[in-house]
């Protein structure tokens, strides 16, 4: 190795040479890195490598604490860095960062305002002569930091060498500072512009619980808040799991009864003695395990709304006494004479055809048209499938919320199958698939492996048509090639085998169609260009397109 000439540098280059190389060196750092802690980093490995100094720093200035810190360093231990905190003109580089003027101190031993705070020269000044060299950092003509340097003292003309050429290092890394932060200032916008966009979908296609982005489900909506106002009865149509239960909240909530109570009641939940029970009360001893008198669901909705879900389900006998209530406001208890008011909003939903109960004769036409007043229909998930990304959205945040997770991708093949899958439990079945991705999931993002098998082995009905097939010479063509395979004893993979051999026919005959233009090639295939590439390189199809690249 060469030895160490009188400019403390390499003796078989000259100074010139040096400076071009570590200017050159710096500058590529500045230009590749994206970290700004990695062009500090880098900055401080070139001068100890290409100017052999004992020990150097870059202090920045943290403006949260008014305090010079070292953000990177060479020949200090961590203790010692941590050590290396100063106040804007405290010590040599304190000043530096004040005034914004350069300093080159030939003997640190000598100089009163060095300070040392590091701990790392105590050694050294009793022994030997060390100069300092500290430049400071601007960033828009504002001081944000220093660059410092210790070596064995020369003369005074390497000592301003020094100096010049540590003043255009520090003009670089001020330039990468200034790119840095209006990088930092854009993201950070960008990020505001994101969540102020996140929160305008929010509002826009949310409303309470329901997500309403497709026209359908915001037709819903709107003539919800409209009813809502009034006293009208309103029946909600649908299938089950499509949200019957929210928009009878939303009706509630956004009515003059709002303040008062919202009781829910499952008729196809209960016999129809415990319905009855339920829903009108019973007074002490009207049957037995009556001990006591009790008051019923529509007692207790006195001025507010009552939910009747499954109203299809209700026993004709009990289709009487609702047809009452419906119309006079009253009732009497099971068991009871006294005639009870109740100044009550009915809000009914069924999944049944109740025209087709009607012709049927097992239910009541005069109760249907008091229902009936307001009808809703809500449509099901398939019938609204660009509602299913927001869908997903909020279910990500309900169950993270519950589960304690951060779960918050998921891959474009997931949304596909989402997006393709029938939902025959509409809202509710998509519900629980999304609770259950988000509880297995360790990754933080939402894979195919997470559906329900259901989800993902299921192809749409107009995907599993069938294919146009090969004829006459095709057919024989193809035979042949495949009995040519399986004649030479392939063994294992026969299938793999056929299929990446056709694959690579197919690919090979489109490229040369089109002259091996891969975007047209692409198009004709109905891949994407990448895969194309990918196939190319895979398959090992030659690749005869122009020395400069691919076409396309």
């Amino acid at each position: 190795m060469q030895g160490e000439g009188r400019n403390g540098v390499d003796s078989g280059i000259s100074r010139e040479e040096l400076e071009m190389s570590v200017l050159k060196e710096t500058s590529i750092a500045v230009g590749e890195a994206l970290e700004i802690n990695r062009v500090f980093e880098d900055t401080m490995d070139i001068l100890a490598r290409r100017l052999h100094m004992r020990r150097g720093t870059l202090v920045i200035h943290d403006e949260c604490s008014d305090e010079l810190r070292i953000a990177a360093a060479h020949g200090l231990s961590g203790a010692e860095m941590r050590k290396g905190r100063y106040k804007p003109g405290e010590g040599v580089t304190g000043q530096v960062v004040l005034t914004g003027k350069p300093v080159a101190v030939e003997d640190i031993s000598k100089h009163s305002a060095f300070l040392d705070r590091t701990g790392a020269r105590k050694a050294e000044k009793l022994r030997d002569t060390v100069s300092f060299v500290c430049v400071p950092i601007r960033s828009d003509k504002e001081v944000v930091g220093a660059i410092s340097i210790d070596r064995s003292f020369t003369d005074n003309i390497t000592l301003e060498k020094d100096l010049r050429l540590l003043q255009i290092i520090a003009a670089l890394v001020g330039q990468a500072m200034k790119i840095n932060r209006m990088v930092m200032m854009e993201r950070r916008e960008l990020l505001a512009e994101n969540m102020r966009l996140k929160k305008d979908l929010h509002s826009r296609y949310r409303f309470g619980n329901i997500v309403a982005a497709s026209s359908r489900m915001q037709d819903v909506i709107a003539t919800a808040a409209t009813v809502a106002k009034s006293n009208a009865t309103v029946l909600l149509r649908g299938e089950t799991g499509t949200g019957k239960e929210l928009v009878a909240g939303l009706i509630h909530y956004n009515s003059n009864r709002s303040e008062g109570p919202f009781i829910k009641v499952n008729c196809s939940a209960l016999s129809e003695n415990l319905l009855e029970s339920e829903l009108f009360g019973h007074e002490k001893g009207s049957f037995t395990g009556a001990t006591t008198q009790k008051q019923g669901r529509f007692e207790l909705s006195d001025g507010g709304t009552i939910f009747l879900d499954e109203i299809g389900t209700v026993s004709g006998r009990l289709q009487v006494k609702l047809l009452r209530v419906l119309q006079e406001k009253e009732f009497e208890r099971v068991g009871g004479v006294k005639t009870i008011k109740s100044d009550v909003r009915v809000v009914a939903a069924t999944n049944a055809d109740l025209e087709a109960e009607i012709s049927e004769g097992r239910f009541r036409e005069d109760l249907y048209y008091r229902l009936n007043v307001i009808p809703i229909f809500i449509p099901s998930l398939r019938e609204r499938r660009e509602d299913i990304p927001f869908l997903v959205d909020f279910f990500l945040e309900k169950y993270n919320r519950e589960c304690g997770k951060e779960v918050s991708r998921l891959s474009r093949e997931v949304l596909d199958m989402l997006l393709k899958f029938p939902w025959p439990g509409n809202v509710r079945e998509l519900e629980s698939c999304m609770e259950r991705a988000v509880v297995l999931s360790h990754s933080g993002t939402i894979t195919p492996a997470l559906l329900p098998v259901s989800v993902r082995s299921y192809t749409r009905t107009d995907d599993a048509a069938p294919r146009p097939g090969l004829k006459g010479n095709e057919e024989t063509d193809a035979r042949q090639f495949i009995e040519n395979i399986t004649a030479k004893g392939s063994g294992k993979n026969v299938y793999e085998k056929v299929m990446s051999g056709v694959e690579k026919i197919l690919i090979e005959q489109v490229l040369a169609k089109h002259a091996y233009t891969r975007t047209r090639a692409a198009e004709e295939l109905g891949i994407s260009r990448n895969t194309v590439r990918n196939k190319i390189k895979e398959l090992g199809i030659e690749d005869k397109t122009s020395p400069k690249g691919a076409k396309g």
